[in-house]
Formats: structure tokens, C-alpha cells, sequence
């Protein structure tokens, strides 16, 4: 048996031998291929779809298209300043306002109200009144609200 394992391998080493022979016989050499084309191309193709993907990205943030389908309807209405790195913001969320209080470590919930007219100009940002005023304002009528 391994008389006939070892006469099956040399068999088959001299065929492959063989075959490769009459192979480098019959088709003349290639000329050397060049890999700075195929180099060149490969990088190429990346930056095209690099530039693909960087161009989906700016259309989906220019068009709002990702806020359109994440069935969340918010937006901020206003916002000031109260110190270096705090803030008060008023977000519409559906048909409520709520007042938020936002530092960098934390976000709170100050009140809530329900939706109010804005004054005019502030939608747009053209003749913005004082939002600080504003705010003092609807706050207190919404304290004044809620003790009667």
C-alpha cells in the first residue's frame, strides 16, 4: 500500500511537471505587468466613494431629511444666557413648552407650559424683542395662572 501511495505521488509530480512545461512552451512570456495602474485606479475608486458618502451626509444634514423621519417634534424656541456656560432654554415638544435650565453637566426641567403665541419677530429673528423680558413675562402670567 504505501508502494502505491508513493508511485501515485510521483506520478503526479511528474504530470504537473509536465503540464507546467508544455504550458511555458506554448504561450510566449507577458510582458511585465505594471502595479502603479491597478495602484492608482484602487485609489481612485476609494476617493469616489468617499465623495459619495461625504455628499450623502451634507444633503441629509442640509435637508433635515433625518429629523423628518424620527417622529420627535421638537424645537427650540428661544434661549439666554445666564452665565458663562449656562443657559435657559424654552423646547417645544408637541403642544407643550418646556423650560429648561442647561449646564454642561446636567439639564433641568424648570417648568412647563403649554404653547404660547410668540411675539413678533422672534419666529423669524427680525426685530427680535428682549427674549430675557419676554420670558420674565410669560413665566410670571404662567405663576399667576396656576395660583387662581
Amino acid at each position: 500500500m504505501r508502494a502505491f501511495l508513493t508511485a501515485l505521488l510521483l506520478w503526479a509530480v511528474s504530470v504537473s511537471a509536465a503540464y507546467a512545461q508544455v504550458q511555458s512552451v506554448a504561450k510566449p512570456a507577458a510582458a511585465p505587468v505594471s502595479t502603479a495602474g491597478y495602484l492608482l485606479q484602487g485609489i481612485f475608486g476609494l476617493l469616489v466613494v468617499l465623495g459619495l458618502m461625504w455628499g450623502a451626509w451634507w444633503l441629509v444634514r442640509r435637508t433635515g431629511f433625518n429629523r423628518a423621519f424620527s417622529g420627535v417634534q421638537m424645537k427650540v424656541v428661544g434661549n439666554l444666557s445666564i452665565g458663562s456656560r449656562e443657559r435657559i432654554m424654552i423646547v417645544e415638544v408637541g403642544d407643550h413648552w418646556l423650560v429648561l435650565g442647561v449646564t454642561p453637566t446636567q439639564i433641568n426641567t424648570l417648568a412647563t407650559m403649554s404653547k404660547q403665541a410668540l411675539p413678533e419677530g422672534v419666529a423669524d429673528g427680525k426685530n427680535a424683542p428682549n427674549f430675557a423680558e419676554w420670558l420674565r413675562k410669560t413665566i410670571d402670567r404662567q405663576k399667576n395662572d396656576n395660583q387662581a
